[in-house]
């Protein structure tokens, strides 16, 4: 399939791009003393030699960073110059337009400085709900300054050899809670109406183009409509778009979703996969069309989020929905999805899944962004090259789950006969059952892009077999990797005499008969507890209770899709328990122990409990081949029952051993 539109040069104030794809910003997670760091000049160099058009730096910060450690960037001095300027020169060897992003948190700050909170700022006192921190108004003195500053990192940024300056707008940043009529209650001439609220970005815009000169194109990234009862109302940021481009102080528009001030808005900034794909495209169209009618046309509008597949950029592009179009996780996921849509190879793209383990659940906790799907992202030091093994090996895998499967697709990349071994008919393991819960099936889709992997690489797949220690000596194996995954923990069945127990294997196969009164017992505390229980009370109409053993609901996952996981269940009626440690069960009550106080909790009336357990693995087959074949390896659940981010990895690190 070609894409046209998608691969047309454009250009933004006579700045000439060579297609219509651009890299958007996003914190990494690898900067190093608040500077880009060589891991994280990597990362972003698989995605510069693969034909992107456009990348954008992180968000810096336009003031020191002394006293934070999590990892972010600041322009705020003239260290951060030289690995700029070492992207720069990157970006021009390979036609690549190169614009760096400027932002304030206001009073969103979520980081400490030397462990403490620090004072906060916002047009007005005005109490952030998610970070809940109260803010001091600024004076007139303190937005001059920072008018300043952002225009000094703006000019430090074009010296080091940026292509445009960038404002981070929305997502409830600074300059966002000025332009909010809900936060900004000003009375003075930066609030009181939407010109007064308008100025301080102006402001910024007029500094910042005094500071770099003409060339450098200059623009801002804005959510016109949050998910944030404080955020931005469609209407007046349409109008606000307009009038900014008809000051003539922007060149382009950057339009994006989400809101970082609540914990709804939070998981907007990067959709998972409950949100239609395209998210960002309706308020990019409303603000376009806007422009359009007013007669500018020298303003670009710009779009990214939960863009996952060349033909939605080219769609939005041909429908007339941006002038350009971005992606970040699709990027994370492959680093050649712009060449691969390029050269006809869209099939071969692994494509984004939004389940957003890796990327912003890695950012969110600290650690450098990666992918289940593609560990060898912010690794490509390490993993960045798949090499041809120095000597062939024939290579027998045990197991096709995903983890099995991402070992036998790189060994057979890297040129080693690989035969890959699953005892079920199908190819998989537990995400077959994991897409079926609802609102995942697009989890689904790890499978999907393994399956394509291992047939472009050659692997021979026997389904529907068993392999025992016999079974794999007449393969006459050089190496065998051991990946049989895991099995549901079910405790002591001396607990439930008298009780209907099934796991939630069982209700996900449809092999389960459940009763109207349910509880799910989830030790897990991750996805399956919660998913189990939104799929019976939705779609069996069952009461069901939900017992966590942890503090919240989904209580081991990344936050954003914990908050959504929450309001999931809230919407469908399930009541949820936490702080619960399962004891037992009999006819119809459950037994359960609050785990701080050792208090008992009796839930009665219960026709089924289901059981979310954990899993268990298992080496009995490992342990039948030690010294039994020259190589032997073990990845994934039979370990260590743990998600498929580590069976992926372990997959992939222990091909590139062979």
């Amino acid at each position: 399939m070609d894409f046209p539109e998608l691969f047309s040069p454009t250009e933004i104030r006579g700045i000439p791009f060579k297609n219509r794809l651009f890299f958007g910003p996003h914190g990494t997670g690898m900067s190093e003393g608040g500077l880009l760091g060589a891991r994280q000049i990597a990362y972003y160099e698989a995605r510069i030699r693969n034909d992107i058009g456009l990348i954008f730096t992180e968000a810096h910060h336009v003031e020191p960073l002394e006293g934070i450690v999590y990892p972010t960037c600041s322009a705020a001095t003239d260290a951060c110059i030289p690995a700029l300027a070492e992207m720069a020169a990157l970006c021009e060897t390979h036609d690549v337009r190169f614009f760096g992003q400027l932002f304030h948190e206001g009073r969103s700050a979520l980081s400490l400085r030397d462990g403490r909170r620090e004072v906060t700022v916002a047009p007005s006192a005005i109490p952030d709900e998610r970070h809940h921190t109260v803010p001091r108004a600024m004076t007139v003195p303190m937005i001059e300054e920072l008018v300043g500053h952002f225009a000094t990192a703006a000019e430090r940024m074009v010296r080091a050899g940026v292509d445009g300056i960038e404002i981070l707008v929305g997502m409830g940043y600074l300059h966002a809670q000025f332009l909010s009529p809900h936060v900004n209650q000003r009375t003075d001439d930066y609030g009181g109406s939407p010109e007064g609220r308008r100025r301080f970005l102006e402001e910024t815009l007029i500094a910042i183009r005094n500071a770099i000169g003409d060339r450098p194109a200059l623009g801002f990234r804005i959510v016109p409509q949050d998910d944030d009862p404080d955020g931005l109302d469609l209407e007046e940021s349409v109008a606000q778009c307009v009038a900014i481009a008809d000051a003539g102080v922007c060149d382009f528009i950057n339009i994006a979703v989400g809101n970082v001030s609540t914990l709804a808005g939070v998981p907007s900034i990067v959709p998972s996969m409950y949100t239609p794909a395209g998210a960002c495209l309706p308020p990019a169209r409303a603000v376009r069309s806007a422009l359009i009618e007013r007669g500018i046309d020298n303003v670009k509008v710009l779009a990214a989020g939960r863009i996952n597949q060349p033909q939605e950029a080219e769609r939005a592009l041909a429908e007339g929905d941006v002038d350009m179009v971005g992606a970040v996780r699709a990027f994370i996921a492959d680093h050649e999805f712009a060449t691969k849509a390029k050269q006809g190879r869209a099939d071969e793209i692994r494509a984004c899944i939004a389940c957003n383990q890796a990327c912003i659940g890695h950012r969110a906790t600290g650690h450098a962004i990666s992918c289940i799907q593609h560990p060898a992202t912010s690794r490509e030091r390490t993993y960045g090259n798949v090499d041809t093994a120095p000597k062939q090996k024939s290579v027998v895998v045990v197991g096709g789950g995903p983890g099995g499967m991402k070992a036998a697709a790189v060994a057979a990349e890297r040129g080693h006969a690989v035969t890959l071994i699953e005892k079920a008919p199908r190819l998989g393991g537990q995400v077959l059952l994991a897409q079926k819960l609802p609102g995942r099936a697009e989890f689904g889709g790890v499978i999907t892009n393994l399956l394509s992997e291992i047939d472009r690489y050659g692997v021979t797949v026997e389904t529907g077999v068993a392999a025992t220690s016999e079974l794999v000596h007449q393969h006459r194996p050089d190496v065998v990797i051991i990946a049989t995954g895991a099995t549901p923990f079910v405790p002591n069945p001396e607990w439930f005499e008298g009780a209907h127990v099934v796991t939630a294997w069982e209700v996900l196969r449809g092999e389960a008969t459940v009763g109207k009164n349910v509880v799910v017992a989830d030790w897990r505390c991750d996805w399956i507890g919660p998913g189990v229980a939104e799929l019976l009370r939705v779609d069996q109409r069952c009461d069901v209770r939900l017992a966590v053993n942890g503090e919240t609901v989904g209580y081991t996952v990344q936050n954003y899709l914990k908050y959504q996981l929450a309001g999931r269940l809230h919407a469908a009626g399930v009541e949820v328990i936490p702080y619960m440690r399962l004891i037992g069960a009999d006819q119809d009550t459950v037994y359960l122990q609050h785990v701080v106080n050792a208090q008992p909790v009796l839930l009665e009336g219960v026709d089924t409990l289901v059981l979310a357990s954990g899993h268990r693995g298992g080496l009995g087959l490992h342990d039948a081949l030690v010294g039994e074949v020259p190589e032997l390896y073990a990845i994934g659940d039979c370990l260590s029952p743990r998600t498929v981010e580590e069976a992926i990895s372990e997959g992939m690190e222990t091909a590139f051993l062979l």
